[in-house]
């Protein structure tokens, strides 16, 4: 942000001064970015079912569609009537405005949920000119005014605050897209999810989630714990090398498990060395060569 800054108001491209970057990355160590802390599933069910709808109808909504699609405040602002189509199931979301210039498509499943985003969108009043979905709510009813982005980023501390959750403040616009990034890490969700549902180009963020994963992080626990489980057997076969134009089927097991086939017909076409062939599955086989100093016995 500096660098763009200077560059763009002073001209100045500051890379190029190789001691004041060295001086920058010295004072920057141990620097620790202030993150917004995250509701819990269960701080997110309690809200959706104890808050009053006549006064809180418009922030359930908001947190639904933050919460589902791992939106920042934005994204939230910024979506119009247009980008929310309602199915008999399910409610779909466009987010095609975003910081990072990729479009997102979310879904909306859960049957409560989708009943408190159908209540809200049929209260929109008919002459309003905003093609915005998120209008005020006041005393059961919206108004033409859409929900600005600052509005939207207090939102948050608002369910924190009813909540009664410690340190409120802390729950910033951004908490919406922590908490459903973490939510799917501890759930199990790989990098790759994780990347795809909140439209990161880099995987550097989405790596962080991963690596703060709770579940993650209790999966090494037991791996670490628990005791190497003894070796499998080696397999064992036996089976003569016998001339190219004879073939035959030997069994070959491995303890629990058995190999259908070995076929011994087979002689490498460049040195004559005979090849074992050997056949586990139809997508499984093994090419063996014997030489001189290797025997076979039955």
């Amino acid at each position: 942000m500096l660098r763009t800054m200077l560059n763009i108001k002073e001209n100045i491209d500051i890379s190029k001064f190789a001691r004041l970057i060295a001086l920058l990355k010295t004072f920057s160590k141990g620097y620790l970015p202030k993150k917004s802390k995250i509701l819990e599933f269960e701080h997110i069910t309690k809200f959706l079912g104890e808050a009053p709808d006549n006064i809180y109808l418009a922030v359930k909504v908001v947190l639904i569609m933050g919460y589902s699609g791992a939106c920042r405040r934005e994204e939230l602002t910024n979506i119009s009537v247009e980008d929310v189509e309602f199915k008999s199931d399910s409610v779909f979301v466009s987010v095609p405005k975003t910081k990072t210039n990729v479009s997102r498509l979310f879904v909306v499943s859960d049957l409560e949920w989708i009943r408190l985003i159908q209540t809200y969108a049929g209260l929109r009043p008919p002459h309003t000119t905003s093609r915005r979905f998120f209008l005020n709510y006041r005393n059961g009813s919206c108004t033409i005014q859409p929900i600005g982005i600052n509005k939207i980023g207090q939102m948050p501390k608002t369910i924190a605050m009813f909540l009664d959750l410690p340190n409120s403040d802390s729950f910033s616009g951004h908490c919406f897209r922590r908490s459903s990034a973490s939510h799917l890490a501890n759930s199990g969700g790989d990098l790759l999810t994780i990347k795809r549902h909140g439209g990161w180009k880099s995987s550097t963020v989405a790596e962080g989630y991963v690596e703060a994963s709770i579940k993650k992080k209790v999966e090494v626990s037991q791996m670490l714990s628990s005791r190497s489980s003894a070796r499998s057997p080696v397999p064992s076969c036996s089976q003569s090398i016998v001339p190219a134009t004879r073939e035959e089927e030997v069994e070959c097991t491995t303890g629990a498990t058995t190999i259908e086939h070995v076929n011994s017909s087979v002689v490498n076409t460049y040195d004559n060395i005979p090849v074992l062939v050997v056949k586990a599955g139809d997508n499984c086989v093994f090419n063996v060569n014997v030489y001189n100093n290797c025997s076979i016995q039955k």
